[in-house]
């Protein structure tokens, strides 16, 4: 079962400033603030143009740009992205001046014309050559106890229905507000899953077409529902800061932890909601028929203590329902099978065999990623 944490939310959201902080004055950071400073900055018509040619593009700039400010080359057969740039032309022009005398004569002056005109600029992934300073988040690796009960819980709270999809791109999850759905990359680990799960849940929850929250500016959004995912992860004992810290600091950009504080009091709030719903939730998942199924295992254990072994019997149906729960169910089903075959009253072969199946059907309903493979 999943342990909680001590600290209070006010005490979880101080850590994550504080980690916050830290982060934003690294080495690592300021490198990556030197190299961001170099890149033009962009109007909304060309950022329009750019998302519109391609949607994934992250840090552009000009071949030259690529080749002399950061020694990178565009690679060959590359195709541009067509922006607007100012192309400024000097005239000359006749202007009416007037001398001391108030006699009006003509001269001849040279102006600045504003032009525009069209040129071509590159993706950082259309490029190749020395790598850029980057604040990446770090892949989180780590196993969560009772894992399955534990996402099953989040999934119940999720206020639209969540699903396990490949995902193109860089993304490991998104909220669609016009579908309402959330989705989740599949065949992640477990922590990084339920991390993504619950970062999905916060946009659902204050970022949700219609609410007053859809309509912050996209960086807010993004601390937001990342500040809720650490808090209500480390509530849980589920440590996140190797992602949640550059990639909040990542959308903070020069304000430091202005953002995060101009929206501390919606994090706090909602992070205090979800942990308390999610809670409650995965007591009532803890309390569904796994236990009964657990107990009635335990049972069989008990009948045959020369195939299971002798467990302390206080102790067992716990293991049991957290096998179960895990998905780590191939076991029971070879140990319970061993058992069928040594029966020869039909009576106890038919128990075995119900409980045998009504063990597969409900490893059958767990999360693909929260079970073993029940097909044989």
């Amino acid at each position: 079962m999943l342990s909680a944490s001590k600290m209070s939310v006010d005490e979880i959201l101080k850590s994550l400033e504080e980690g916050i902080r830290q982060f934003m004055e690294s080495d690592r950071y300021k490198s990556y603030l030197r190299a961001v400073s170099r890149f033009h900055n962009y109007s909304v018509n060309n950022i329009t143009l750019i998302t519109m040619q391609k949607p994934d593009a992250t840090l552009v700039a000009g071949y030259t740009t690529w080749k002399n400010s950061f020694r990178r080359n565009v690679r060959k057969g590359e195709k541009g992205i067509r922006i607007i740039a100012p192309f400024p032309v000097k005239v000359e022009k006749e202007k009416d001046v007037t001398d001391s005398l108030g006699n009006v004569r003509k001269e001849k002056v040279t102006v600045t014309v504003p032009k525009f005109r069209a040129v071509s600029v590159f993706d950082v992934s259309q490029t190749e050559g020395e790598p850029l300073p980057n604040i990446d988040p770090g892949i989180l690796t780590a196993e969560v106890e009772d894992y399955a009960g534990f996402i099953r819980a989040l999934e119940n709270v999720s206020p639209v229905p969540v699903r396990y999809e490949e995902i193109e791109g860089n993304a490991r999850g998104y909220y669609d507000s016009g579908r309402e759905i959330i989705a989740v990359q599949e065949e992640m680990s477990e922590a990084q899953t339920v991390k993504t799960l619950v970062h999905e849940i916060a946009h659902a929850t204050l970022h949700r077409r219609g609410e007053e929250g859809a309509q912050r500016d996209p960086a807010a959004k993004e601390i937001e529902a990342e500040s809720v995912a650490f808090t209500v992860c480390s509530s849980f004992g589920i440590d996140t800061s190797d992602y949640s810290f550059p990639y909040v600091s990542s959308w903070a950009g020069h304000t430091e932890t202005g953002a995060l504080r101009d929206s501390m009091e919606r994090i706090r709030e909602t992070s205090s909601a979800l942990i308390d719903s999610i809670g409650k939730e995965y007591e009532q998942v803890r309390q569904q028929p796994v236990y009964d199924l657990a107990a009635e295992i335990q049972r069989l254990e008990r009948d045959y203590p020369e195939i299971f072994g002798e467990h302390e019997e206080d102790e067992e149906t716990q293991r049991i329902a957290d096998s179960l729960s895990g998905g780590r169910i191939l076991s029971l089903m070879f140990f319970m099978g061993e058992a069928k075959l040594s029966e020869t009253d039909p009576r106890d072969q038919e128990r075995i065999q119900d409980l045998m199946d009504r063990t597969r059907q409900y490893g059958r309903r767990l999360p693909e990623r929260g079970r073993e493979d029940l097909s044989r």
